[in-house]
């Protein structure tokens, strides 16, 4: 990875320079107009040089897309806005610095845009992941319990329940935390009706975590 930020240095930097003097050396005269253009040119290297240092080789994807094509795309058109101004020898002042401005803007908007919505997507599957963890330690914790059962009619009971709880949705838009205690309780009494030989018990909480999970479904 160093060596790749090595290479992507010295290639930026290579095409800064031959850019210039290409620039430098076919222009016989320099408007006020014309410097803002060559701004404009060595920005949009300048950008596209620093992006594939810092974002070339990581993984910033929100909906398959990342933040290297925006960058690259705004050093595109920018680029090629400003080596046509400075070709045609664009005079007016204003519309040169308009037009930078514009395409600045938007590729800061575009970004700002892009970076909110790679946060909101690390907050949802952060959220996404701690919710997968409380089903599969619910679920873990009655398939202890399964264990323990001799009783094939009682065990069937139980695995009913742990299937329900193994299917359970995880991707809800609720709070599930009070149903999730419910279930927690549920299955504490199951540990404590195992030991006790309580079938009608377990029947109970069986139904009563069936009944829970259709609700945590439906948040």
């Amino acid at each position: 990875m160093k060596n790749n930020k090595v290479l992507y240095g010295i290639i930026g930097a290579v095409l800064l320079i031959v850019v210039d003097l290409i620039v430098f050396l076919s222009l016989k005269t320099y408007t006020a107009a014309r410097w803002i253009n060559i701004v404009g040119l060595n920005l949009s290297i300048i950008v596209l040089w620093g992006a594939s240092i810092v974002f070339g080789k990581k993984e910033t994807h929100f909906l398959q897309y990342a933040k290297f094509p925006i960058i690259g795309l705004y050093s595109v058109i920018t680029f090629i806005i400003s080596i046509l101004f400075i070709l045609i020898n664009l005079q007016n002042v204003t519309v040169s610095i308009i037009v930078q401005v514009v395409l600045l803007a938007l590729f800061i908007i575009a970004m700002s845009i892009n970076t909110m919505a790679n946060n909101d997507s690390i907050q949802k599957t952060g959220t996404e992941k701690v919710k997968q963890d409380d089903i599969k330690n619910m679920a873990s914790r009655l398939e202890i319990a399964m264990q323990m059962v001799k009783d094939r009619d009682m065990y069937r009971k139980i695995e009913n329940a742990y299937d329900a709880i193994k299917n359970a949705k995880i991707n809800i838009t609720g709070d599930a935390s009070s149903i999730d205690g419910e279930i927690i309780r549920a299955i504490g009494n199951i540990e404590n009706f195992i030991s006790e030989q309580n079938m009608s018990g377990i029947e109970n909480e069986v139904a009563n975590i069936n009944q829970y999970i259709r609700k945590r479904n439906q948040l």
